[in-house]
C-alpha cells in the first residue's frame, strides 16, 4: 500500500509468480490482447490485458489485481507472471480500476466486478471455463480480490469465484487503531476522516462477508509488516476457520510488506492451491453441464420432481432443481428415490465435479447424492452426503441387486449442509477400486472406499428423498 515500496514489491511478486508457474514444468505459446476496454466511467476507459494459451478450450482463468494503496499501481506489473500462467494452461488477465484520485469507494469494487462480468461475456472467445475462475491480488489488490470473491457469491444465482490468493491485503478496516499505519490511503479511499466513515469501513472490510460457502483463500503475510499488520491476516483466517471455509494462512517469519522467507516453499503452496481449486485434472473433458440451455440430456426417475430454473438478470446462472421431496418412483431394492441420470457419457475412471445446495430444512439425514457406475436400475454406486453419519447416511454406498450397503472405509461424522452452494468432487479408479469424495475442500477427501464391483457406468445426481439444486457439472476421464 505504501507507494515508496511499490517497485521492490512489484519485482518480488513478479519473480515469485514466475517461479510458481515454472514449477508446473509446462511450456505453451501465448496469445496476448492488450488495452482491451472493458468498461467506461465518464470519459475514463478502463482497460485490461489478457493472455491465453494458443490451443485448448474450457480453461481456468485468473484475474490479477495490482496493489498500490488504491491510489497508484499499474496492471502491467503482472505481465510476466501472466505469460507464465498461460504457459501452464491458464487464461490470465490484469485489470485497471479507478484510483482514489478519481473516485472513492465503492468505485474500485464496481470496476473489478465489471472486469469479471466482461470475462464471463467473452468466455467463448477466450476459451474460458467460467466456473473455474480464481483471483490473485497484492496489498490493496489482495483486498479487492477478497471483496470480489465475497460479492460474487453473495447472490444465489451469480457466478462463483473458485479460489483467492491474497498477498498481505487488508481484511478488517473496522478498527481504526489497527489500520492507523495506513490512515492516509484509507481516508482517500472512503473520502473523509475514518471516524466519520465507520459504516463505510465496515462495508469495505472483507471480514464482514465471511460465509461457509465463500471460496477457498490462501494468504501470505509477513509477521514484520508495519503497513498492513499481520493481525489483518490472523482475524481473516480465524473467521474462515469459524465458518468452516477452506483456507490456508502462510505466516512469513521476519518478512515485512512483501513476499519473503522460504519463497520456494511458498511457491509450491501456491501451485498446489491453484491446482486443487481451479486447474482441471490431467484428463480429457467428457462433458460439462451448466443448465443454461435445457435439461434434455438428463433422464429423471420421476420427471415431475425436476425442473430447470432460469435465473433472471444479465449474469444470472440457471440450475437444475429437484423440488419434489416424495417421488412417485419406487426402486426394486431399497435405494434413493430421486435420481436424474445423464443419458450419455458412461465412464470407468473419472473425476466428477458438481455444485450443489440443499433446499431442505436441516435434520439428521438431510442429503444430496451423486451416482456413478450405473449398470441398471438396481446396480450402481452412490455417494450420500448427509448431515449426520450412520449406517444409512453420509457414506459411499453399493446397490447390487439388494438394499444399499455402506462401503466407505473412512468418512466424516457428517456434512455441513449450510445455506448456499457447495462444491463436490468424486475421483474413481477402476483398476484399484479407489473412490474418493471431496466436499468444498479439494485437498482432503471426506470419504474414501475401495470396491471393484462395477466398472464403466453412467453418472447421475439427486437425493434419497430430499430436495436440492445442481449446477456447474464437469466430468473428465483418461
Amino acid at each position: 500500500m505504501n507507494n515508496k515500496r511499490r517497485p521492490l514489491l512489484r519485482a518480488t511478486l513478479a519473480t515469485a509468480l514466475f517461479s510458481l508457474v515454472a514449477l508446473a514444468n509446462t511450456s505453451r505459446a501465448a496469445q496476448w490482447d492488450r488495452d482491451v476496454v472493458f468498461a467506461k466511467r465518464g470519459m475514463q476507459e478502463l482497460k485490461l490485458d489478457i493472455v491465453r494459451p494458443d490451443k485448448g478450450a474450457r480453461r481456468p482463468a485468473v484475474i490479477c489485481i495490482h496493489g498500490g494503496a488504491w491510489l497508484s499501481g499499474k496492471r502491467s506489473a503482472y505481465h510476466r507472471p501472466m505469460e507464465l500462467l498461460a504457459g501452464s494452461g491458464v487464461v490470465a488477465l490484469t485489470i485497471d480500476y479507478r484510483l482514489t484520485d478519481v473516485a472513492q469507494w465503492p468505485a474500485q469494487l464496481e470496476d473489478v466486478q465489471a472486469a469479471l462480468a466482461w470475462l464471463v461475456e467473452h468466455a467463448d472467445e477466450y476459451g474460458v471455463d467460467v466456473e473455474r475462475i480464481g483471483v490473485i491480488g497484492d496489498s490493496a489488490g489482495g483486498h479487492l480480490a477478497l471483496m470480489l470473491a465475497a460479492q460474487a457469491g453473495a447472490s444465489s444465482n451469480q457466478l462463483r469465484i473458485r479460489a483467492v490468493v491474497n498477498f498481505y491485503g487488508p481484511t478488517d478496516l473496522r478498527d481504526i487503531e489497527k489500520i492507523e499505519p495506513a490512515r492516509d490511503p484509507v481516508e482517500r479511499l472512503v473520502g473523509g476522516k475514518l471516524e466519520e466513515r465507520l459504516n463505510v469501513l465496515k462495508q469495505l472490510s472483507p471480514i464482514t462477508y465471511i460465509d461457509r460457502t465463500d471460496p477457498p483463500v490462501l494468504t501470505f503475510h509477513g509477521d514484520k509488516d508495519n503497513l498492513v499488520p499481520i493481525g489483518q491476516a490472523e482475524v481473516l483466517h480465524e473467521a474462515l476457520d469459524g465458518a468452516k471455509t477452506p483456507n490456508r494462512f502462510v505466516r512469513m517469519k521476519g518478512v515485512g510488506h512483501g513476499l519473503g522467507g522460504d519463497v520456494e516453499a511458498h511457491l509450491r503452496e501456491m501451485r498446489d492451491f491453484l491446482t486443487a481449486y481451479i486447474k482441471q485434472p490431467a484428463l480429457n473433458y467428457v462433458t460439462h453441464e451448466d443448465f443454461d440451455g435445457d435439461a434434455a440430456r438428463w433422464e429423471p426417475t420421476d420427471a415431475a420432481a425436476w425442473r430447470l430454473v432460469k435465473s433472471k438478470g444479465r449474469h444470472g446462472r440457471s440450475y437444475y432443481s429437484l423440488h419434489k421431496k416424495r417421488s412417485d418412483y419406487q426402486p426394486a431394492v431399497r435405494s434413493p428415490l430421486n435420481i436424474s441420470w445423464l443419458k450419455d457419457a458412461p465412464v470407468g475412471d473419472f473425476v466428477l465435479e458438481v455444485d450443489a445446495r440443499s433446499t431442505h430444512k436441516p435434520y439428521g439425514h438431510q442429503d444430496l447424492c451423486l451416482f456413478f457406475g450405473r449398470q441398471d436400475a438396481s446396480h450402481f454406486y452412490y455417494v450420500h452426503i448427509g448431515r449426520q453419519a450412520d449406517a444409512h447416511a453420509n457414506s459411499i454406498f453399493l446397490v447390487n441387486g439388494e438394499p444399499r450397503v455402506s462401503i466407505a472405509a473412512t468418512r466424516t461424522d457428517g456434512t455441513d449442509w449450510s445455506r448456499g452452494w457447495h462444491r463436490i468432487r468424486i475421483r474413481r479408479e477402476v483398476s484399484t477400486g479407489l473412490i474418493e469424495v471431496y466436499f468444498d475442500d479439494m485437498r482432503k477427501p471426506v470419504m474414501r472406499a475401495t470396491d471393484k464391483t462395477f466398472g464403466v457406468g453412467r453418472i447421475g445426481i439427486g437425493s434419497f428423498d430430499d430436495t436440492g439444486d445442481f449446477d456447474a457439472l464437469r466430468l473428465w476421464r483418461p
